[in-house]
């Protein structure tokens, strides 16, 4: 009886003692960055692809694209929903190199422990403690800079770590670069599209046709979150555009991004960056009153004569 006591005593001080699991420590993967690009083209055209569709659509290995689809996670550029995986960003599908980077560059520049490393770094600290101190203040622990080292390579890589360097500087440099590109190519546009993901082979199609018409297309699906600002979300690729796009249907009228964030303040934000809005009427829907001015692109009727129309439009504006 003694012996069972002092056993069953000693089980109570192991279970008092021993400590809850934490969360799981941050590890990104050491892969290319030239085949992340792919990797978001997938995501970009088809329908939630899980990591299988990925790697086929990329052409790379099934386990690559996991990797690839972590990192891209992590950093914000994807979120899993369901069994596939989503943008989280606007993205140029079939955009120059360039503007790719852009997107990777803006993700990292607003990634929580990158903000932190380049304050540290502000004050005079060395890179590499910079980052230990950041990954304190965000409770990774325990932390081996080894894990981090793939995502500084990017970072490094694509400029994100300019100790000074702010989100709202990508949308200056793109604003930039949108008046340069008037001058030398002065035929050039780009629209924005933003659209519900139920309307994506509508918008697939559309996209193909543009591009084939030499005109650049970011596409982006109407998903927000609690706390998302939609003009901030959006704002890098859409000061670099010509046209915002926005698909009308019965699918983005009873979507929350519809109902609850476009209004005044995301339209003064589209026109400031000197944006036309241009609806597009995929069906019977009624325009939504505070775009209800805008001329439209009519495709309830005929494609063709709508994307016409479209095209028209954009290149009497050229």
């Amino acid at each position: 009886m003694a012996t069972a006591k002092k056993a069953t005593a000693k089980q109570s001080a192991v279970t008092r003692t021993k400590k809850p699991k934490g969360p799981t420590t941050p590890r990104f993967e050491p892969v290319k960055l030239d085949d992340l690009f792919v990797a978001l083209d997938a995501i970009a055209w088809l329908d939630s692809p899980n990591i299988t569709q990925v790697a086929q659509f990329a052409a790379v290995d099934r386990r690559v694209a996991g990797k690839l689809l972590k990192n891209a996670s992590q950093i914000g550029l994807a979120e899993q929903v369901g069994g596939g995986y989503v943008l989280s960003l606007p993205y140029p599908f079939k955009g120059s190199k360039e503007q790719k980077e852009a997107v990777v560059r803006e993700a990292l520049v607003k990634h929580p422990l990158l903000v932190r490393v380049r304050q540290f770094i502000q004050l005079g600290d060395k890179t590499e403690v910079a980052l230990r101190k950041a990954a304190t203040m965000l409770d990774i622990i325990p932390f081996s800079a080894n894990d981090f080292a793939p995502l500084m390579a990017w970072a490094q890589a694509l400029g994100a770590m300019k100790a000074n360097l702010i989100a709202e500087d990508l949308v200056d440099a793109a604003e930039k670069e949108k008046e340069e590109r008037h001058t030398e190519h002065s035929a050039k546009r780009i629209a924005f599209i933003s659209h519900s993901s139920l309307d994506k082979p509508f918008i697939r199609q559309l996209a193909a046709d543009l591009t084939a018409r030499g005109i650049d297309v970011w596409l982006d699906e109407q998903r927000i979150r609690v706390g998302d600002s939609i003009p901030e979300k959006i704002a890098q690729g859409l000061a670099g555009s010509d046209y915002f796009l926005l698909a009308i249907s019965e699918n983005s009228a009873e979507s929350e991004w519809v109902r609850k964030e476009l209004n005044n303040a995301l339209v003064s934000e589209v026109q400031r960056r000197k944006v036309h809005i241009l609806p597009l009427k995929l069906d019977a829907t009624p325009v939504p009153a505070v775009i209800g001015d805008k001329k439209y692109a009519d495709f309830s009727k005929s494609y063709k004569s709508g994307l016409e129309e479209l095209v028209t439009a954009m290149r009497n504006d050229a």
